[in-house]
């Protein structure tokens, strides 16, 4: 793990709280941009969003409008079943319900298809904040953003960071996991990091004390090690932009 200073909390009795990105990380790959690719129409509006000429959720509102066919719960599981799963996902799953610690899903997908594909994986009442998505009578998919806010920079429309903040408390240790452009921001406010893709190439480049990992059964394997040595300590630099925002609102 990269080193950062960190302060040892004069709290024995914390709680430790994991929030764990979902495309990419749980599932094998990103399931809403590969979804939307291969049967709605990406172009423009992919362009437009990375230029910042559109929002985010204007991107996801131009995806669901142009699916090609009608959706039907049935295509869609065909669909997810062709995804496979983090091969290390028991194995955190398990971990968790040994230790009793909770464990949050959050995601900048949609939980229509978050659900449906952990239940296809025999994985039930997770706790999942995303974006929502419901399909009508006719097939058309209509898609709302319940976690969107106007008082974070992050590129995205379910900001990640007001939910891991809304969730903990000032004495929680909190655990984050992720893959991709939407965990930057959560990520900064972390206590721990476990991070692949393009989330390590950003703590890497801002010099975020992260693990890295391949599946999550690596997180598993660390985070054991870290719960029994009682080794999840506040993080100096997150526990401040915590506080920031957290006296800001």
């Amino acid at each position: 793990m990269i080193s950062e200073a960190s302060q040892q909390s004069d709290n024995p009795l914390y709680t430790v709280r994991i929030f764990c990105d979902f495309d990419g990380t749980i599932s094998g790959k990103d399931i809403g941009f590969d979804f939307f690719n291969r049967f709605s129409v990406q172009e423009p509006w992919n362009g437009m969003m990375l230029n910042h000429e559109i929002s985010v959720t204007d991107y996801w509102r131009r995806m669901a409008s142009g699916l090609r066919d009608p959706l039907t719960t049935e295509f869609l599981d065909d669909y997810l079943r062709s995804i496979p799963v983090d091969p290390g996902l028991d194995d955190l799953l398990t971990l968790i319900r040994e230790r009793s610690v909770p464990f949050t899903v959050v995601s900048d997908g949609f939980d229509l298809y978050i659900r449906r594909f952990l239940a296809i994986h025999g994985v039930h009442h997770l706790d999942i904040y995303a974006n929502h998505a419901g399909l009508t009578a006719d097939g058309r998919m209509e898609v709302s953003f319940p976690h969107a806010a106007e008082g974070c920079a992050c590129f995205c429309a379910t900001c990640k960071r007001n939910l891991v903040l809304s969730l903990s408390s000032p004495d929680d240790r909190i655990v984050y996991i992720g893959d991709g452009v939407s965990d930057y921001c959560p990520a900064e406010h972390a206590d721990v990091i476990f991070a692949k893709g393009s989330l390590a190439a950003y703590c890497n480049a801002h010099r975020l004390p992260h693990y890295p990992f391949k599946t999550l059964a690596d997180v598993a394997l660390q985070l054991r090690t870290l719960l029994e040595r009682r080794r999840l300590r506040p993080r100096h630099q997150a526990a401040l932009k915590r506080k920031g925002v957290w006296e800001g609102e």
